[in-house]
């Protein structure tokens, strides 16, 4: 099983990081192409897009990973309901949108967006309904396919915007080339789903659809909450400021992509696997695959989290100049999230393997969410750009931390069950030890320019956390073995062979082991 979750996390982990690689340069090359206030304009009307792809289905495709095992023989009918839904949901968003176009002015407080309605409106319903297909596709086991998918999309996607941002740098023509991109993708969502579902369309079961409702709306009523609470601070900031100040913060807001590549593959893969083990009624299993996944997490996280504290001034001009320096205390504050990743990832599967504790999770987050509105209605009621970012960063901490101490008394986790996360600890003191360390470093070096101590600061870091991990003894063998072997293959790509010469030109499985 271990073998199988991991070459599963590879596969979508690798696909996501290529797609990452692909888009990562478009917001570099929007700043350079737009004006703060175009590119604060066009951050708003893609908050848009995204908080509607993510909040308004509901987390109802997500059933698709607990009905379709359950469903043999019946699985074109789990999947046309999660299409309906999705068509229902985002034909009546689009149809809002193209009604009543003030709709933008209510929700952003200025006109500058109105006259984009029409245009908005069909993105949106064309991005809600194809976002099944990955979703259905690794839920389907097809993990693979879902990896090849995600970069060929991506790649399409970046490759649009780019032309767009090169040839008419512009809302309109951004706008234009997101809406092609669905349309690109519609007919290839059709495909699927008739290709492994074969007839689906003809397979409507009302009584699964109000299963399927009864399982999926309380966690996408929780998830809904949740991801408020990650967009909420933009909305409140977007309404009290310019949109030239609303690029500066939204910069200060940059989320790592890579934070979210590994978190949702970890996600796409741990759910199936916690969810069979809670059928199984094992919770102790589940309870040492969480530990491993959040120790392999936090041997990641927190070298970037110390990394970006001490260099993250840098790393804000380097990628958006100079113009952006301002967003450099909004990007500290936003770097709590990093560490914070590894609880959510932890927690959802967990969450979507007992739904019966959903609601206890809707009530948690209903009463942080009045927490959340009533600081952000504080904070930019008195212009305090900074204050909004606290507020909502510090509600996150507080929800994350609550639902961490409800899902351990779900699983009898016991103060002998802390053990398991012992190397958590000293990881943590690695990463606070190396960023103390390059932030000497940095020190030295701050006469120079941004890239040179950016550089500096993090190849100072990334010495002394490999050398603590290995003085602290948290590696296992079989990691250290796992790690030679694969730097020794490495060496034999580039042309430098390690090995005993006598041993060069025989076969590895021809190798006898003493």
């Amino acid at each position: 099983m271990r073998a199988t979750l991991a070459r599963r996390v590879i596969w979508l982990a690798s696909a996501k990081a290529v797609a990452f690689g692909l888009g990562f340069a478009l917001p570099l090359v929007l700043v350079r192409s737009l004006s703060q206030t175009e590119f604060g304009l066009y951050k708003q009307a893609f908050l848009l897009v995204n908080t509607a792809t993510t909040i308004l289905p509901l987390g109802f495709a997500m059933s698709a990973f607990y009905f379709l095992p359950r469903c043999e023989g019946e699985q074109g009918r789990v999947v046309l309901n999660i299409a309906l839904f999705h068509l229902m949901v985002a034909g009546l968003t689009g149809l809002a949108l193209l009604v009543y176009p003030d709709l933008l002015e209510l929700i952003f407080g200025s006109p500058e967006l109105v006259g984009h309605a029409h245009g908005l409106a069909l993105l949106v319903f064309l991005a809600v309904a194809t976002s099944v297909l990955e979703i259905i596709s690794v839920a389907n086991g097809e993990v693979a396919f879902a990896a090849r998918l995600i970069v060929a999309t991506y790649l399409v996607k970046t490759l649009l915007f780019l032309g767009a941002a090169w040839l008419a740098p512009s809302i309109e023509a951004l706008i234009a080339a997101a809406t092609l991109n669905y349309l690109l993708q519609a007919p290839l969502v059709f495909w699927y789903l008739a290709s492994r579902f074969p007839r689906f369309w003809a397979t409507r079961d009302w009584p699964l659809m109000r299963a399927q409702l009864a399982y999926a709306l309380p966690l996408g009523a929780a998830t809904m909450l949740s991801m408020a609470q990650l967009d909420l601070h933009s909305y409140f900031v977007a309404r009290t400021f310019d949109a030239a100040t609303f690029a500066i913060y939204a910069v200060g807001c940059f989320q790592l992509p890579f934070l979210y590549i590994v978190n949702e593959s970890v996600g796409a893969v741990m759910i199936p696997t916690v969810s069979r083990l809670q059928l199984e009624n094992q919770p102790g299993e589940i309870v040492r695959l969480v530990a491993r996944m959040m120790r392999k997490l936090a041997a990641l996280y927190f070298p970037l989290y110390a990394c970006l504290l001490v260099t993250g001034r840098e790393f804000v001009t380097v990628l958006f100049t100079e113009s952006y320096r301002a967003s450099w205390p909004i990007f500290a504050v936003n770097l709590t999230l990093i560490p914070l990743c590894i609880l959510t990832a932890a927690c959802d599967p967990v969450l979507r393997a007992y739904p019966a504790y959903t609601s206890v999770l809707v009530r948690i987050r209903v009463a942080l969410i009045a927490v959340l509105v009533s600081g952000l209605w504080i904070v930019t009621a008195h212009h305090w750009l900074l204050g909004a970012i606290v507020v909502m960063v510090g509600v996150a901490a507080i929800d994350r931390f609550t639902v961490s101490v409800m899902l351990g008394r779900v699983l009898d986790v016991t103060w002998r069950d802390l053990r398991l996360f012992g190397d958590i600890a000293k990881l943590a003191a690695a990463a606070g030890l190396a960023g103390v360390i390059a932030a000497g470093v940095r020190l030295l070096v701050a006469g120079a320019g941004p890239l040179i101590v950016l550089v500096a600061g993090a190849a100072a870091l990334a010495a002394v956390y490999v050398a603590s991990v290995a003085a602290l003894g948290v590696a296992t063998a079989a990691e250290r073995h796992a790690l030679r072997r694969h730097g020794l293959a490495l060496l034999r790509r580039v042309g430098v062979d390690r090995r005993e010469p006598a041993l060069r030109d025989v076969p590895e499985r021809a190798r006898v082991k003493p």
